[in-house]
């Protein structure tokens, strides 16, 4: 048994995606072909093994890697009228 810890990267990842995506929100997630597929969050990321990030999603039997997750993005615009990007959800969603 390794008792390698993991990443300093991999504790961030699995922290934001917790922050930016709440259970219930629709994702779109890449499967082993490469067809995305909009998904519910059905949990909070982890990490197993010290080396991958999962996460439950509906329609998925078992856990998926929270990497295939596809990022989605909206322009907002603030008061002064600039627009910049924020993440959204698989509807386009601000998050």
């Amino acid at each position: 048994m390794s008792n390698k810890k993991p990443t300093k990267k991999l504790i961030e990842a699995v922290e934001a995606f917790n922050k930016l995506y709440p259970i219930g929100t629709e994702l779109i997630v890449a499967d082993d072909f490469g067809v995305e597929t909009k998904r519910t969050l059905l949990s909070e990321a982890w990490i197993i093994g010290n080396h991958s990030a999962i996460a439950k999603f509906s329609g998925i039997s078992g856990n998926y890697d929270i990497f295939r997750v596809k990022m989605k993005m909206k322009y907002k615009t603030n008061d002064l009228g600039m627009t910049y990007l924020v993440p959204s959800d698989a509807n386009g969603v601000a998050v």
